[in-house]
């Protein structure tokens, strides 16, 4: 497993690449990725080792084109392009490009038990990093590091991290009920303050 991540740490995949008969990819791939990172296309080219398109699972589902791989001459670089194109809407042909690691199979299988707490540590902003060949290094408030390396850790935290929102929300309804109550009761005090006044005024009369 080792091997294959340090192997895949030279690659990315490009999905929604759009494709045309007669083209040349690593041509296409480096146009692309030159304006992107404001650099010489013979200067990207020169980084590029590998260049093709693979035909996957998703792309058939989806109806989508072929993603293509690339294989980084320099992994240092590979990191940086990643960085930068994470965080950048690129386009192509005007679709939108998803830019993704490349990750073996066998990782990539054992990460689908932490689906969901990855997607609620995503939701609640909550840094982690998937540990190799399993499990994931959370950044806890203050820094405390948690290490979850076991479906049934993960299973705990998520359920602990579930509960704590649940906890929230519960307060939180019963502190909006207090005040609707509040509010009720001085609308009632204010209601019966007006009838003595009015009856008071009447009596006057």
């Amino acid at each position: 497993v080792y091997l294959k991540m340090d192997k895949a740490a030279t690659y990315l995949r490009f999905q929604n690449i759009v494709e045309s008969k007669e083209e040349d990819i690593e041509q296409v791939m480096a146009e692309i990725l030159a304006e992107v990172l404001d650099r010489d296309k013979d200067e990207i080219l020169k980084e590029l080792d590998e260049v093709y398109r693979v035909s996957t699972n998703y792309a058939r589902r989806h109806k989508c084109p072929r993603e293509v791989h690339i294989r980084f001459a320099r992994r240092k670089v590979r990191d940086i392009i990643y960085k930068i194109l994470r965080d950048e809407i690129i386009k192509y042909k005007d679709k939108e490009i998803t830019v993704l690691k490349q990750i073996p199979r066998r990782v990539r299988e054992a990460r689908r038990d932490y689906k969901s707490l990855a997607a609620q540590l995503n939701r609640k902003g909550i840094m982690f990093k998937w540990l190799v060949p399993e499990g994931m290094l959370i950044t806890w408030w203050g820094g405390r590091k948690i290490k979850i390396d076991s479906f049934g850790k993960a299973q705990d935290f998520y359920e602990r991290l579930v509960g704590s929102e649940e906890q929230t929300s519960k307060d939180e309804s019963e502190l909006d009920s207090q005040e609707d109550q509040e509010h009720q009761k001085k609308g009632q005090k204010t209601l019966e303050n007006l009838k003595n006044h009015q009856q008071q005024q009447e009596e006057k009369e």
